[in-house]
């Protein structure tokens, strides 16, 4: 009887160990000078610098972050989040902290880049589609009203190296 509940408990505990959650790491983003990689893990947006070491917390909240993309520059880096119910697309200015939103769209706003002087972004959603194609937006980074540039993609948001084709 005692060798049976040592099985018992032996098994267990390798089970419990074996299903333990394992951390992932997605949607890794560069930053312009090269030196940092901003990515997500856990629905939080974290940096670790480039040539490896600790990783640092960035942006979290109860919400799931993801997409991040560092403007041009570096002074800014633009993500998802859908703290407010559906995925829209926020600011943060690095140095300061303040974060901005800047879509607020019912459906889902696909994040795809940066204007090379980092005046814009492009983006891509479903929300005035009843195809459930992407439509494909660009909003200033000042906020407003987001401009249709096309209609009806399939596939994801492509943005010439010169961004001035949107294909």
């Amino acid at each position: 009887m005692k060798l049976i509940l040592f099985l018992l408990i032996g098994v267990s505990v390798g089970v419990a160990h074996a299903q333990q959650a394992r951390p992932y790491f997605s949607e890794p983003s560069l930053s312009p000078d090269r030196k940092e990689i901003a990515f997500v893990s856990g629905g939080d947006i974290w940096t670790v610098p480039a040539t490896g070491g600790v990783s640092a917390l960035l942006v979290s909240h109860p919400a799931t972050e993801s997409r991040p993309m560092y403007s041009p520059d570096g002074a800014k880096l633009a993500f998802v989040s859908t703290r407010t119910g559906n995925g829209d697309i926020y600011v943060l200015t690095l140095a300061s902290g303040e974060l901005k939103r800047l879509t607020f769209d019912d459906a889902f706003d696909q994040l795809d880049g940066w204007s090379r002087d980092g005046a814009w972004l492009y983006f891509s959603a479903t929300g005035r589609d009843i195809g459930g194609l992407n439509d494909v937006f660009r909003i200033s980074i000042a906020g407003g009203t987001p401009m249709q540039l096309a209609e009806r993609q399939r596939g994801p948001l492509g943005i010439a190296i010169d961004a001035t084709t949107v294909y």
